[in-house]
């Protein structure tokens, strides 16, 4: 498997944020993995905020090690953002695989991995945490270029958006969630534009049925 020396060869550049899935083990090993914001200060540790009610929170917690997967693929941050959406309402266990040098599993159609421990864990807002993470390891899992699609930074986006607008509606903040919900529907248009009758156009109507049972649940 070949190796990379810095997070620059990732294309990380300081105090950007970068969307990747981040993976763990639970207490009982069993694997995890969430799409979530990563950064880094200073182009030798990243910083991760978790919600402090996630599972990816309570398994770092526990076991203070974790995986960075680097995707463009927009099926598999679905996936692992709406469990639901998966057979048994959970990532495919055949998904992971045992990270080489952290207790933590890894995905193996990631395009590259960051294995990470974290160093510092700090609670200064009410519903988000502070990760500082050490970079362990870091290597290609895939070297294969991919075509690019419109639709792909559309799912993306769109799935971000997604798991906040749950969030604000249950938390009563139902302006900032109907600000996203428009931005939602925009990428649904485009994604309608460039992949229609595809898996993506299948996802964002999944998306999209998400937050309209949201909506009703907190009466928007």
């Amino acid at each position: 498997m070949p190796k990379l020396n810095c997070l620059s060869d990732l294309g990380f550049i300081e105090n950007c944020v970068f969307e990747v899935i981040v993976s763990t083990y639970g207490i009982n090993h069993t694997p995890n993995a969430a799409p979530m914001g990563v950064m880094t200060d200073d182009m030798r540790r990243l910083i991760m905020k978790p919600y402090t009610t996630s599972q990816t929170y309570r398994n770092i917690l526990f076991h203070k090690h974790a995986v960075i997967n680097i995707t463009s693929d927009p099926i598999i941050y679905y996936r692992t953002a709406f469990k639901d959406a998966n057979p048994y309402k959970r990532v495919p266990i055949d998904w992971f695989e045992k990270a080489d040098l952290v207790n933590a599993p890894k995905l193996n159609n990631a395009d590259a991995c960051i294995e990470v421990k974290a160093i510092k864990i700090e609670n200064k807002k009410r519903d988000r945490a502070k990760v500082l993470c050490e970079v362990v390891n870091i290597s290609i899992l895939n070297t294969v270029p991919k075509s690019y699609c419109r639709a792909n930074f559309a799912l993306i986006e769109s799935i971000i958006h997604a798991t906040r607008i749950k969030v604000f509606l249950s938390e009563g903040e139902k302006e900032r969630a109907k600000e996203l919900i428009k931005l939602v529907k925009y990428y649904d248009a485009l994604v309608k534009r460039v992949a229609p009758s595809s898996i993506y156009s299948d996802i964002m109507r999944g998306i999209l049925k998400r937050i309209e049972a949201w909506k009703v649940k907190s009466e928007l």
